[in-house]
């Protein structure tokens, strides 16, 4: 239940929609023109990262999947592998932060595969789904007791749909997204369990905007409904991004979870097997670097640590990213 559940917040690169070369210098104004020109990211780098929110679900407990208003062009794509570690030595019972069961961490290793295909210059799907496995100590001696969990994590589809383009004179990139989750098969009930275990559907909206100087930002709004007497959350993301290079980008995140009022752990009527049921609110701020391999290949290693909440553990978490485009 506490494993992490923070969504990668930088699809923070620019969309295409086959308008990039004549639009150089509304991305990266003069002077001079030849060194802003270096200052373009690639094709690859583009197309991929601006899926990248959709495709990172960073930990065991992914509560939503994540959408871009920055879409590729048509007819184009990417495949991605995600590796994440995470670990918590602290957590929240309710508002009480103490330190996790005998002291250990709370551990847990994810591998994510996903996939972002653009329709049209306004409709784009993604999926992605993972396995993962959970370490945890359940109580005293040399050595001490330990149990593990390991399973499918929640799948997750989705759909956006751009209502505004600012590379086509809108003021901002405008989108909305629906997606629908699917429960993995992993057992619930434990304060390290892989996921919540409900079926749900989400819905949010996306707005982003370049800056010039090879700055952007974006900012996501959200709702998720799941069933099993999950509460309800609204989530929300701010990203910003800035392009060093025609190869490397940094990003900064920051992302808030907000829970209806449900029982907290260790408070009146819970059980262990209400884990999933109580109120998980948190707070979480990251970084990332990308750099664009080669044409169709792009690298992102990645840090994001949750510093305050309700009933979450404060996990740290370390990944690394390979994204395949297609269709270039």
């Amino acid at each position: 239940m506490l494993a992490f559940g923070f969504e990668v917040c930088v699809a923070a690169h620019i969309a295409s929609n086959g308008k990039t070369l004549n639009q150089k210098a509304l991305f990266f104004p003069p002077p001079p023109p030849p060194d802003w020109a270096r200052m373009m990211p690639s094709e690859n780098l583009r197309s991929a990262v601006a899926g990248i929110l959709i495709v990172l679900g960073l930990a065991g407990t992914p509560a939503y999947a994540q959408g871009s208003a920055w879409l590729g062009e048509p007819g184009t794509g990417f495949f991605s592998m995600s590796y994440v570690y995470q670990s918590a030595d602290e957590f929240y019972a309710g508002s009480n932060k103490g330190p996790t069961p005998e002291g250990e961490d709370l551990r847990q290793n994810t591998v994510w595969l996903a996939a972002n295909y653009f329709l049209s210059d306004a409709v784009a799907l993604d999926f992605k789904t993972g396995w993962a496995q959970s370490q945890f100590i359940t109580g005293p001696g040399i050595p001490a007791a330990s149990d593990s969990f390991s399973g499918l994590v929640d799948t997750d589809v989705g759909l956006t749909y751009r209502l505004t383009d600012e590379w086509a004179g809108s003021w901002a990139s405008v989108a909305v997204r629906g997606g629908a989750t699917l429960a993995g098969n992993y057992e619930t009930g434990s304060i390290n369990s892989i996921g919540d275990g409900g079926d749900g559907y989400q819905l949010s909206v996306i707005v982003a905007k370049f800056l010039g100087q090879g700055v952007g930002v974006s900012a996501e709004v959200g709702q998720q409904w799941r069933n099993n007497d999950i509460p309800a959350n609204t989530f929300a993301h701010a990203t910003g991004l800035w392009l060093l290079n025609e190869k490397l980008t940094v990003g900064v995140d920051y992302t808030v979870v907000d829970a209806e009022s449900s029982i907290d752990i260790a408070g009146p009527g819970f059980t262990p097997a209400r884990f999933p049921e109580v109120q998980e609110d948190y707070k979480a701020a990251g970084g990332r670097l990308f750099y664009d391999v080669s044409d169709n290949l792009t690298a992102t290693l990645f840090y994001t640590k949750k510093f305050s909440g309700r009933n979450t553990a404060l996990s740290g978490v370390y990944g690394a990213t390979f994204s395949y485009s297609f269709g270039n």
